[in-house]
């Protein structure tokens, strides 16, 4: 099947905008550096957890459908909420890493900035932390329960330690008043947890570790460990640098340069009472009050790549399995590797499925989220990925199957931006703009880096995308079989007079005017349904129900408490009868295809019945519902489930 041709809808020219408050303040400052670095993000990133009506600045600030902007130069750091200053922050010293993350329970993101000795951590409202860190932290990493820090290796003698004994350690060090928690912070409690580190620090070289969590701004700064035949060993893996971790899902991926090899690892809690090798912790706290400990796990290494990926991120494939996804670009190849997860006692494992990874050409590559928007696999939204091939192509993938081929507009006139920013003349003049980069993406926006050195921000959809779309869409993702998902979303994308949003300006009737008409041609292919399938018995509506996945997967659900997100041939049910299988052979693909999409989207029909604000949606679904039942013949049945 031949791929679709859209173009991209162009938001205007790129410019950090940090460089322009920078330009509105005036003088630079003493310290001035020409290096500097920024990082786009979603406003929902520092969002409640728990958000809901809350009408002071930051809500609205963080409420804006703009992209912020974190900007950082020397020892400061803007702020911005698309073409506004929200905030600057000035620092004692050079910022050497900047990153979001929730510490903890706390609801809201935490802004945790990395210097040479020190980490400040901010949050939305403006209170500040300052921990000092008397050793060499070479990065820092947010993970979904807290902040990763990588030491440096570094071995210091009993007689060259670089601080007396009555300095604070490195596990305790605050600036701060400290709350008194119910958790270890009696006499006791206090000198167990020092006494651990007063080894570290009085020359047990045994206790060195590559890798320590904080959970909490109050708390203690915690080992990590690797777990080896029932010890938890204090993790020493300096040569292992991490190159990216997840703060949705507790993974990290390091890259080891002597043996050319990258690895995943997963990040769990472990049972403190485990033998903690090396560390007598265990002795000193009773174990009901003991903080919960961490360790590492390695799920997954790929060797032979002379330098570490270049870009680490998460997708999902084509049958929503997550994927990691490893970009390496002097082998100009995406390699993807397959995640699998199992829920055990209201904890999820992740592994890797073995021999399931897969490559595509790329020499730039992101995750944005465009066929399925407001979808969530598990913990994760639902991305696709957009690559820049070697031939400086655009593709569009979901998982492994390209959808379509992306182009920048045709004539990128003044005219066409001059609502956005004013442009030179000269900016749009050439024809022989060659794409050779992609970076920044959020959400539906990224931005695409030109041969001329220009940098464009562009948008997958620019208007309201249709609600009823894509609930259908979403709707035949969970309730078709992948195959004929993949089928149906080849279909969607295809290039045509009916093509989905190939104009990213499209209107909400206009998409599902597409999606409409892809169902439409889809019945029509099916005419050449056998006479013996077109005249066998009409299910009445409550069969139809009670035979749908939709009510299977309720019901299994309801009795078993098992997570929809597991299929039935995993939990060894069978989704269809010997029958179903045999009489499949003999049905034409269209004629199944169809029956499982009205099998889908009549789910979405009884949903939208108990909505009294979308009989709009209603009234456009069943004249669907209809005319694919009049296809299949169903027509007089399939009234009554429209009742």
């Amino acid at each position: 099947m031949s791929v679709g041709v859209r173009q991209l809808a162009l938001l205007g020219e790129f410019k950090p905008f940090g460089l322009i408050a920078e330009a509105l303040d005036g003088k630079p400052a003493d310290n001035f550096t020409d290096k500097f670095d920024y990082f786009l993000f979603d406003p929902q990133l520092v969002r409640e957890r728990d958000e809901a009506g809350e009408t002071d600045a930051s809500a609205s600030a963080f409420s804006a459908r703009s992209d912020h902007e974190l900007f950082i130069r020397g020892n400061r750091i803007i702020w911005t909420t698309g073409a506004r200053v929200f905030k600057r922050l000035t620092l004692p010293s050079t910022v050497i890493k900047v990153c979001w993350c929730r510490l903890g329970d706390m609801d809201e993101a935490q802004l945790c900035v990395l210097q040479m000795d020190s980490l400040t951590i901010y949050n939305t409202s403006g209170e500040v932390v300052s921990i000092p860190l008397p050793r060499t932290i070479t990065s820092i990493w947010s993970l979904p329960f807290g902040l990763l820090f990588q030491q440096a290796a570094e071995v210091y003698s009993p007689a060259h330690i670089p601080f007396s004994s009555s300095s604070p350690p490195l596990l305790g060090a605050r600036d701060i008043p400290r709350h008194r928690r119910e958790i270890g912070h009696s006499p006791q409690h206090n000198f167990g947890f020092l006494s651990a580190c007063d080894n570290f620090f009085n020359g047990d070289t045994s206790l060195m570790c590559s890798h320590l969590i904080l959970k909490d701004p109050l708390e203690e700064l915690q080992l990590t460990y690797i777990e080896e035949r029932g010890k938890l060993n204090t993790m020493k893996e300096f040569d292992e640098r991490t190159i990216w971790t997840s703060d949705q899902i507790p993974l990290m991926a390091s890259y080891n340069k002597g043996k050319m090899q990258h690895s995943v690892w997963v990040a769990e809690a472990v049972n403190p009472n485990l033998e903690v090798a090396n560390v007598s912790i265990t002795n000193a706290v009773p174990a009901d009050v003991l903080p919960k400990q961490f360790s590492f796990r390695r799920i997954w290494q790929g060797k032979g790549a002379q330098a570490a990926a270049c870009k680490v991120f998460l997708a999902t494939d084509n049958d929503a399995t997550p994927v990691i996804c490893f970009l390496h670009q002097e082998q100009k190849k995406l390699l993807a590797v397959r995640l699998q997860s199992v829920e055990i006692n209201n904890e999820i494992l992740f592994d890797i499925k073995p021999d399931m990874s897969w490559s595509i050409p790329a020499v730039a590559a992101e995750p944005v989220i465009v066929t399925r928007p407001r979808v969530k696999v598990g913990l994760l939204p639902y991305s696709d990925i957009f690559v820049l091939t070697p031939e400086n192509g655009l593709l569009l993938y979901s998982g492994k199957q390209c959808l379509c081929r992306y182009v920048l507009p045709s004539c990128l006139s003044k005219t066409r931006v001059s609502h956005n920013l004013d442009f030179p003349e000269t900016s749009f003049a050439s024809h022989d703009l060659k794409i050779v980069g992609l970076v920044d993406a959020v959400e539906g926006r990224i931005n695409v880096i030109v041969n001329n050195g220009q940098m464009f921000r562009c948008a997958f959809r620019r208007s309201p995308s249709s609600l009823l779309s894509d609930d259908c869409i979403t709707a035949m993702a969970e309730g078709l079989s992948s195959d004929f998902y993949g089928h149906f979303l080849g279909l969607l994308w295809k290039d045509g007079d009916s093509a989905y949003l190939s104009d990213a300006d499209s209107s909400v009737n206009s998409e599902w005017d597409s999606f409409s008409s892809i169902i439409m041609k889809m019945c029509k292919s099916s005419s050449g349904v056998s006479q013996d399938f077109s005249n066998s018995v009409s299910p009445s509506s409550w069969e139809f129900l009670i035979n749908s996945k939709f009510h299977k997967n309720y019901k299994l659900n309801s009795f078993t408490g098992i997570s929809s997100g597991i299929s039935l041939d995993v939990l060894g049910f069978s989704t269809r009868s010997n029958s179903d299988d045999a009489q499949s052979l003999q049905k034409p693909i269209y004629s199944e295809l169809l029956m499982e999409c009205l099998d889908s989207l009549h789910a979405v029909y009884e949903s939208l019945k108990l909505d009294i604000l979308r009989k709009r949606d209603l009234e456009l679904l069943a004249v669907l519902l209809c005319n694919i039942s009049n296809f299949l013949d169903w027509e007089k049945a399939f009234l009554w489930c429209l009742l």
